[in-house]
């Protein structure tokens, strides 16, 4: 604060006589100049005089409620700073007003920065100085020099977004911004600041409104991300046990370090199907797979191949997530291995199936178990007159005519047509007929004499 100097007005005695003396003016009338203190008009300036007539100098005086500052020749001073306030042009002590840091011209609105660098004069007319305002319903910061701050601020350990240089307000919600670190090829980001203006930095699986979004460096991320590599905690798994599991440890990357937030739904977590190319460093092929996300995490198989339940319905998937169809081989709890068969859109068939084969380039007969704890897989053994083996209908080659087929410990003959050759109970075997009746001979092509028994059984 400037000292504050007070100026003797030393009056001759003929000045003092002066002074009480009545002076004509040039409308013929009289006037008593009379000496006073308080406020003072001269030559159209006013001036501020003490109770002793001293002139007060580099002060601030109180007129009609208004403050004003008599800078050091006791005249009002205007449109400056005067250490921490500021005056307008009319020579008032800005109040709840903005003044434009470069040529410190003040403004009534407090909507008023439009560019430039700004200042603020609370209520008590002091500049606003390291510290957040709130001013019309729209949250601020001013440095130590009282600068309005614009972009984004970091502010103890945490960054703000304050507008374009034409704005200031403190920033909430989404906000796209260009690029905030050198990491990335984007040239715009988007970003989300919570309720407090705070940037969510470094956060997985951030509920935003009904989404779940995942931030890195204060970027949503989008697509595969590799959220073991970030340092967050995985915590959400697929919910449904696979039907087969190996949890041998690997040391190769695991789909499980990784989510997948669409692109397509403003980088929200997935979940559902999605057709996709696969996760960098896991899939190779640069095509689009199904997959089926869960709290964006994908369904995938611990090794080899494993099924899962979706909405009520079985699929497979690989180590890479990758949905399967056709026929599939799994490795069973006891290490054996059951074929099984997926559609064209992932569900698993039961019963009788029509499959084509393109090494042999034909049609085959499957079937799959219906109901129960091996529901879906290939039926072994025999059924309804026919033999199935791990689920494909065995059937004599055309020029055999009759080919044995083994189930276990037992071996049947079968026809071209994969019918079960069976004896009747009346009949014999010419070349055993010490077996007795419900026994028949039958020759295959080669001439090769089968004898079987009414179930079909190859003596």
């Amino acid at each position: 604060m400037r000292k504050q100097t007070k100026t003797l007005a030393v009056l001759s005695a003929a000045a003092l006589f002066a002074a009480a003396a009545p002076i004509m003016t040039n409308t013929g009338t009289y006037r008593v100049l009379a000496a006073q203190s308080g406020w003072t008009e001269e030559d159209g300036r006013l001036y501020y005089y003490d109770e002793d007539g001293y002139k007060e100098t580099n002060t601030w005086k109180k007129r009609n409620g208004d403050w004003f500052y008599l800078d050091e020749e006791g005249e009002i001073a205007t449109n400056q700073r005067v250490d921490d306030y500021f005056v307008n042009d009319e020579g008032h002590m800005a109040k709840n007003q903005w003044v434009s840091a470069e040529n410190e011209i003040s403004y009534d609105s407090p909507d008023s920065p439009d560019g430039g660098s700004w200042l603020y004069f609370g209520k008590d007319g002091k500049i606003v100085t390291a510290k957040w305002m709130s001013i019309n319903g729209k949250t601020y910061y001013f440095d130590e020099d009282g600068l309005m701050q614009t972009g984004l601020l970091e502010l103890d350990g945490q960054t703000y977004y304050l507008g374009e240089e034409d704005d200031g307000a403190r920033k909430t919600g989404w906000i796209l911004l260009e690029t905030i670190t050198k990491d990335t090829d984007d040239e715009d980001v988007w970003c989300y600041f919570d309720t407090e203006g705070r940037m969510i930095v470094n956060q997985m699986d951030r509920k935003i409104d009904n989404g779940y979004y995942t931030f890195i460096d204060g970027q949503m991320q989008t697509g595969w991300i590799n959220v073991a590599e970030a340092g967050f905690v995985s915590s959400s798994t697929p919910s449904n046990e696979a039907a087969t599991t190996d949890n041998s440890a690997t040391d190769t990357v695991s789909l499980n370090d990784f989510r997948y937030y669409d692109p397509e739904n403003g980088g929200r977590r997935a979940s559902g199907w999605y057709t996709i190319e696969g996760a960098p460093g896991i899939s190779e092929e640069e095509e689009p797979f199904s997959f089926f996300f869960k709290n964006g995490t994908a369904y995938f198989a611990e090794k080899d191949l494993a099924i899962f339940t979706i909405n009520s319905e079985r699929y497979c998937f690989n180590e890479r997530g990758e949905m399967q169809t056709g026929l599939q081989s799994l490795k069973q709890a006891d290490g054996s291995f059951a074929s099984y068969y997926f559609g064209d859109d992932g569900v698993m068939r039961t019963g009788k199936q029509t499959i084509y084969n393109d090494d042999l380039e034909e049609n085959q007969i499957w079937y799959f178990q219906t109901k129960g704890s091996l529901k879906g897989q290939g039926y072994h053994g025999e059924r309804d007159n026919q033999v199935y083996v791990n689920g494909l209908l065995k059937k004599a080659d055309p020029e055999l005519r009759y080919e044995p087929v083994s189930i276990g410990e037992k071996r049947y003959l079968v026809n071209t047509s994969g019918t079960i050759q069976k004896a009747t109970s009346s009949s014999s075997s010419a070349s055993r007929p010490e077996l007795g009746k419900g026994f028949k001979d039958i020759k295959d092509s080669n001439d090769t004499a089968w004898t079987v028994d009414t179930s079909g059984i190859i003596q």
